[in-house]
């Protein structure tokens, strides 16, 4: 006996007690003829024996064949993915700040509603399965009356007509239409929970991508500073012998041109860390105002380990996949839905309680009453319209199939891609800061060479034009190359429990 059966069996019971009412009279008791409780008990015995039927495709997870390791050799032994993400975002400034995410984004907050409400559907859907029990009563008070609903010829008696009765109805899952949707309310509530994790993800990466941003940006405003003050000093020293008679007024011009351009630069870096500065405040549920912040991109880089693991786990793991099969799924036993819509429903149904031409003689026993009833209803000619639905649940199902396949694609693409960057970003950074570190000595080297008249100014200028954006590109690479750790992270599907 399958698990299904075995739980519809209390319901019979308790359904059986329902319907074994006894029918009260003057003369004494009488229950429900044996022949009528014969048939009843064959026909939920029948309805039972059926019940275990279910019409549509059986769910099986689609199988995807994934490479044994990423395209780019994974970083150390291990999946980062498996530590707490605390353990892997190692400043305590911006641990803080990914909190503050977690208990008060506004979005979270919506789509965690959004996930108990699909939870609350999940029961919505399940309770056909159950028997359900209603109660109903009426009184009126009138002469020549029928119910208050209108005007009889009842001998010009005030009366006070009542009733009052219990009911209970069953309808029969014989096809396991209301099981296929209950299937498919349970996938769209587990899917609106991956969506939930999956947010929950994307806040993470989005947050802690941005904090390492301001630190890019508050160190290419260092930089800024610094150039101001290099291209004044050389320019007000170019000044002082232009005043003596030495050099000549278009060395000037062009030195306060660079000075001006560095100058502009400032601000400019400022309006973007305030930009951004709102952005994370906002995401973090705070009014906008400052971000707290430390440490350098080098020392974030160099504190945590990267290790991809194997490309398996990635399936099990990322939350966006794992919504994309709960879709599927879901669609699935739509398929079944649909095609158990060409069969019969059938219901049982049963009530009891009494009726009075008039409520001051209810007590009279006579006046009890009971029933009991089942139907069945099924299309005949429905113009197309339930073939139609089926082909429709089938393409939407080969729809989320492709979501699925489409979403695991992705997830490889996605790592893959941040893998080789991550490699290739450690060799353009050892470079970019060889040509900083020469970049340096020749500024050094041209100041010397200017003080002592061997060189002109343009030699100076040359050799600052070429520094500062050397210096402003290496810090943007240090921001990629540090950002390549929260953003694998997440892609391997860490952080989301």
């Amino acid at each position: 006996m399958n698990g299904r059966l075995a739980n519809i069996w209390p319901l019979i019971l308790k359904m059986k007690i329902k319907i074994n009412l006894q029918h009260y009279t003057r003369k004494g008791n009488m229950k429900i003829s044996m022949k009528r409780f014969t048939a009843l008990a064959l026909l939920c015995a029948a309805a039972i024996g059926a019940s275990s039927c279910s019409f549509g495709p059986r769910w099986k997870r689609p199988q995807i064949p994934v490479p044994e390791q990423f395209r780019s050799a994974s970083f150390g032994h291990g999946n980062m993915a498996d530590l707490p993400w605390q353990q892997v975002l190692k400043d305590p400034q911006l641990a803080a700040l990914l909190n503050d995410v977690f208990l008060a984004n506004r979005n979270l907050a919506s789509l965690q509603h959004n996930v108990e409400a699909a939870r609350q559907y999940v029961t919505i859907a399940r309770a056909p399965l159950f028997p359900w029990a209603g109660y109903g009563a009426s009184t009126s008070k009138g002469m020549n009356q029928q119910g208050g609903s209108g005007i009889a010829q009842t001998g010009g008696i005030t009366s006070n007509p009542g009733s009052a009765a219990l009911s209970a109805s069953w309808e029969l899952d014989l096809w396991g239409k209301t099981r296929k949707d209950v299937e498919s309310a349970e996938a769209s509530a587990l899917s609106a929970q991956e969506q939930l994790s999956n947010l929950r993800v994307s806040l993470m990466r989005q947050v802690a991508c941005g904090y390492l941003q301001l630190l890019m940006l508050d160190e290419q405003l260092r930089i800024a500073r610094a150039s101001v003050e290099s291209y004044r000093e050389s320019l007000d020293l170019f000044r002082n012998q232009l005043v003596g008679g030495v050099g000549d007024k278009l060395q000037t011009a062009s030195g306060e041109a660079a000075l001006a351009a560095a100058e502009a630069a400032v601000p400019a870096l400022q309006m973007q860390i305030a930009e951004l500065e709102n952005t994370l405040s906002v995401l973090a549920g705070r009014m906008p105002g400052h971000i707290s912040r430390g440490g350098s991109l080098q020392e974030f880089a160099g504190a945590s380990r990267v290790a991809a693991g194997i490309p398996a786990d990635v399936l099990a793991r990322r939350p966006d996949i794992r919504a994309a099969e709960q879709d599927l799924r879901a669609a699935n036993a739509d398929i079944g839905v649909a095609i158990s819509s060409y069969f019969p429903s059938i219901s049982l149904t049963t009530a009891a309680g009494y009726a009075s031409a008039d409520l001051r003689h209810a007590i009279v026993s006579h006046r009890t009453g009971w029933g009991i009833g089942a139907s069945l209803t099924g299309p005949i000619f429905q113009a197309g319209q339930l073939r139609a639905n089926t082909r429709a649940k089938k393409a939407l199902f080969l729809a989320a199939k492709a979501n699925y396949e489409q979403a695991v694609l992705s997830a490889m693409a996605e790592i893959s891609t941040t893998l080789i960057q991550r490699q290739k970003l450690a060799e353009v950074i050892e470079k970019q800061e060889a040509a900083v570190k020469a970049y340096q000595e020749s500024v050094k080297l041209s100041i010397d060479r200017y003080k002592t008249g061997i060189s002109a100014y343009y030699e100076v200028l040359q050799a600052q034009l070429l520094l500062f954006p050397a210096q402003q590109q290496l810090a943007s690479y240090r921001y990629q190359y540090a950002a390549c750790i929260p953003t694998l992270y997440t892609q391997l599907g860490g952080g989301w429990r």
